[in-house]
């Protein structure tokens, strides 16, 4: 499904490998991590599991963008979880597997939880270049109220 995307929207060589290790690294965490946590590691992965399906529910099922280009139909999206963080549903991603790593705190998939982090850190950085160029001082208003990932940290 992830290559049938790459082939129909166009997307630069960065944006395609940055894609395939964010996935790969997505896949990893899915089949070789203990999937649910016990106690409050449970608590944060229903938290971000839930910011990440309000996003998409917000954003709009098939609008959302799985590459750092802005899609030539894409529009702002600030409300919703989306009126506090830029990414939600990346921050999502970060508590659901963040939660499920630390819980087990085996080194690999520690290594793997951080090189994922390392490659949404990056396409956020991008995406944010792209969309200030698309929607100019629309969006970077929206960047002066809002927050990356987490509010008041980031």
């Amino acid at each position: 499904m992830i290559l049938i995307y790459m082939y129909i929207y166009p997307m630069s060589s960065l944006s395609k490998l940055l894609v395939i290790i964010q996935f790969s690294c997505l896949l990893y965490l899915v089949l070789f991590t203990k999937n649910l946590g016990n106690g409050i590691f449970l608590i944060i992965q229903m938290i971000g599991l839930s910011l990440a399906l309000w996003s998409v529910f917000v954003m709009g099922i098939g609008r959302f963008n799985i590459q750092p280009e802005v899609k030539k139909e894409a529009r702002l999206i600030t409300k919703g979880p989306y009126k506090v963080l830029r990414n939600p549903m990346y921050s999502g991603l970060i508590l659901f597997f963040g939660a499920t790593v630390f819980q087990t705190l085996d080194i690999v998939h520690i290594s793997v939880f951080v090189i994922l982090i390392i490659v949404l850190l990056y396409k956020i950085i991008l995406e944010e270049k792209y969309l200030s160029q698309k929607f100019g001082s629309s969006y970077n208003e929206y960047k002066e109220k809002s927050y990356r990932l987490f509010p008041f940290i980031f």
